[in-house]
């Protein structure tokens, strides 16, 4: 494999920041993460329909404008419960693991590590049910063993750039937030050391109290951080699968429950993928294929200006292979890809 398709992260980095003001969107998930459930939902909607994009070859960065929150809040359900039914499973894997060994310590090791894996995998699985519109897909187990048979280093590669990641910003987080609050922890120390016996428990109350008013806002302000560094790596992940998954011809594929293309089965050296520059055409040139129960529908944000133009030989030779008729790019099969 080349090794451009694997720079995961330089490349998700590249598509992240591609346009001007990308951080806003990185503030704005960090405060929509506080919304009860919806927040997250909705941030992890906004990921996977970017990843969405990402998968089916097109270099974008996350949208600024015009973002359809009930969509995202929509596609971020789908992905939950797609990645639910997995996430018992391997719960109830490791409660059994922890029983049977006695929770012996490098038995807990080797399942922590593999929970950092399993994360990644769930992603994939909620990016699958994103490209179905479909949390069914996400379930589809041998298709996903298929691709992670193929590819297994692209999906170890991913789980040691979030890990990383996740690290890193709790380390600088923690740091900064111990400097930050040092003073008021120096203060309550030092009046407690010098108290005597007589002194009036309500002094202390007092100190205690005015401490902890001193760093509430700090405590805020350093949860803000967090759900910003948290919303970062769903991104980088989020996107990180997208290119993985690119891998695979996405716009080759059939219903949810068809075999991988062959051509793509052993997951031979790829092409190269198309540079940001000819995003633009690529994309005009995607949202002209059609879509029916076995070929891929074309993002509502871009086949209004698509729709006079003929598909391209790539997907005229899909759509065969399929026996796809050439309808109209609507969305609306149940069991299709879908890309927005």
């Amino acid at each position: 494999m080349s090794a451009e398709k694997e720079a995961y992260y330089s490349r998700s980095w590249a598509l992240l920041t591609r346009d001007k003001g990308w951080w806003k969107v990185l503030l704005v998930a960090g405060i929509a993460s506080f919304v009860p459930i919806v927040g997250p939902l909705g941030v992890f909607g906004y990921a996977l329909e970017w990843a969405r994009l990402t998968a089916w070859g097109v270099d974008a960065s996350p949208k600024q404008k015009g973002v359809r929150v009930g969509e995202c809040i929509k596609s971020g359900w789908r992905g939950f419960v797609a990645c639910l039914g997995w996430l018992i499973v391997w719960e109830v894997i490791s409660l059994c693991l922890a029983r049977l060994t006695h929770n012996n310590d490098v038995v807990s090791l080797l399942v922590a590590i593999c929970s950092l894996f399993v994360n990644v995998i769930l992603c994939a699985a909620a990016l699958r049910a994103a490209v179905y519109q479909n949390f069914k897909a996400g379930y589809q187990a041998n298709r996903l063993w298929d691709m992670l048979k193929a590819d297994f280093g692209g999906i170890a590669k991913i789980t040691g750039i979030t890990t990383l990641a996740s690290l890193v910003i709790g380390f600088v987080l923690s740091v900064v937030g111990f400097m930050a609050m040092m003073p008021s922890v120096v203060r309550v120390i030092g009046f407690v050391v010098s108290a005597s016996p007589s002194t009036d428990y309500r002094a202390f109350v007092n100190v205690l109290v005015d401490a902890i008013a001193g760093i509430f806002p700090l405590i805020m302000f350093m949860a803000y951080l967090a759900s910003v560094g948290q919303a970062f790596v769903t991104l980088i992940e989020s996107t990180a699968v997208g290119l993985w998954m690119r891998n695979f011809d996405v716009p080759a594929w059939g219903a949810s429950a068809d075999p991988l293309p062959t051509s793509v089965a052993t997951l031979p050296e790829p092409e190269r993928p198309a540079s940001p520059t000819e995003s633009d055409a690529s994309l005009q040139q995607s949202a002209a294929a059609p879509a029916t129960s076995q070929q891929p529908a074309a993002p509502e944000g871009e086949k209004n200006e698509a729709a006079g133009k003929e598909p391209t030989n790539q997907t005229q030779e899909g759509a065969g292979r399929h026996g796809v008729q050439n309808s109209p790019a609507s969305g609306d099969a149940d069991d299709s890809p879908r890309f927005l």
